[in-house]
């Protein structure tokens, strides 16, 4: 899996503004394989759709998410920087390219694609305003880091890992109002709360550690 900071859920925007290009057994197929962590496999499934069609967008950023999921960045980047050259105005490529940069440290270049895609969207996606925010937090831009996390949240009110990156923050921030504020928030929606990747414990045994932490 790659950072904790940074989980890219292609799968979700696909859904959204796409319609599929794999047939949904085989979506279902490879979707499980990489639950289970069985990269290699769900790689020749994706590999076969591209056999038949080496332009399959989709099955692209498959390729690209499972080279993320198991930390391979240079080859995640390659069928990203294909489908960037193909086609200038997809927002999806300048996303995921911005993830990527990010994981190099290279945060300079990744709010250029975060903001690039964002444009494309006019500022609608939680997902790419919660990676910004990260993004220019880590920069240096503190307030301006926050605020998107906050107007991410706002976006979807249910998304429990941008409800995580806003709590960890405050707390970094010392701002300890702030963090009781939107635990309780988590706690009052803590059975509609969206995890995505990661099973809802983790989200549980990270906000223990912060409640302790307040405590203090």
């Amino acid at each position: 899996m790659g950072s904790i900071w940074y989980e890219a859920i292609w799968e979700i925007y696909l859904i959204k503004y796409y319609m599929s290009t794999i047939p949904q057994i085989v979506l279902e197929d490879i979707e499980s394989l990489k639950a289970q962590w069985r990269y290699d496999d769900a790689l020749k499934k994706v590999n076969g759709l591209l056999s038949r069609d080496p332009t399959n967008r989709e099955a692209l950023y498959q390729v690209a998410d499972i080279e993320y999921r198991r930390w391979e960045i240079s080859k995640a980047e390659k069928p990203v920087d294909f489908l960037m050259r193909s086609n200038k105005d997809d927002a999806m490529s300048w996303y995921i390219k911005g993830v990527l940069e990010m994981e190099k440290t290279n945060r300079s270049d990744a709010k250029g694609y975060f903001k690039k895609a964002l444009s494309m969207l006019e500022g609608d996606n939680p997902e790419i305003l919660r990676c910004y925010g990260l993004c220019e937090y880590w920069s240096g831009n503190r307030e301006q880091g926050m605020t998107l996390l906050i107007k991410s949240h706002k976006q979807n009110q249910l998304d429990a890992e941008v409800l995580l990156n806003i709590i960890e923050i405050s707390i970094l921030e010392r701002d300890a109002p702030a963090a009781k504020e939107y635990i309780a928030y988590y706690h009052k929606h803590k059975q509609e709360l969206q995890c995505f990747d990661r099973e809802a414990s983790y989200y549980d045994d990270k906000i223990v550690l912060f409640e302790e932490y307040l405590k203090g």
